[in-house]
């Protein structure tokens, strides 16, 4: 589940500039990454990167653009056992982030000191995947699962966050943080079942 192999285009040489800017920008930061570097980690000429991109702005915003989590690999399809159901969604979603956890840690940064990255509404794959997590929420509170009285998308970055948050201050501390993921998700959900679930 790497990220960057959702870089696909038809054209290969814009496929290579968009992970070879991805990577840059991950590696070296925004101001770091120059179009010199990305032309030469593509394997092509500046003047082709420019040909294709008319700034590094341009080209990185499209590349962040064509990140996508794998939703349809990570979201449980049934519900009949919600902790199992749980469970496979957040050991899922802890795959996708051990797979591409230095790229994680230093995109993050990038998108909040460049909001012109991710555009006004958000890089278009990570907002896919959130909405399909807000979905399975919705779904399990219709069900009558879940409480219905707390925002899904509330429960989202409670069930995520701190997935999140041990990779972050993991990298930023240079530890590795324990993780119980059927402990995660016993404490995500109580509390949080609709009355008479277990």
């Amino acid at each position: 589940m790497y990220l960057l192999s959702s870089l696909v285009d038809a054209d290969p040489t814009k496929a290579a500039l968009l992970r070879a800017g991805l990577e840059l920008l991950a590696e070296k930061g925004y101001k770091g990454a120059t179009t010199r570097e990305i032309a030469n980690r593509a394997e092509v000429s500046e003047v082709t990167l420019f040909r294709h991109y008319k700034s590094k702005a341009e080209l990185l915003r499209e590349a962040v653009g064509h990140l996508s989590p794998p939703v349809e690999e990570i979201i449980p399809t049934q519900t009949d056992d919600l902790e199992a159901a749980f469970t496979y969604f957040i050991g899922n979603f802890q795959a996708l982030i051990e797979a591409n956890q230095g790229f994680v840690i230093r995109l993050l940064p990038e998108l909040i000191r460049h909001p012109e990255l991710r555009g006004d509404t958000g890089a278009p794959g990570f907002m896919r995947a959130f909405a399909a997590g807000t979905a399975f929420i919705q779904r399990c509170q219709k069900a009558g699962l879940l409480r219905p009285d707390e925002p899904p998308q509330q429960m989202v970055v409670a069930l995520i966050g701190p997935l999140i948050g041990r990779v972050l201050l993991g990298g930023a501390w240079g530890v590795l943080l324990p993780l119980d993921l059927e402990a995660l998700v016993r404490g995500f959900l109580q509390g949080r079942r609709a009355d008479g679930q277990r």
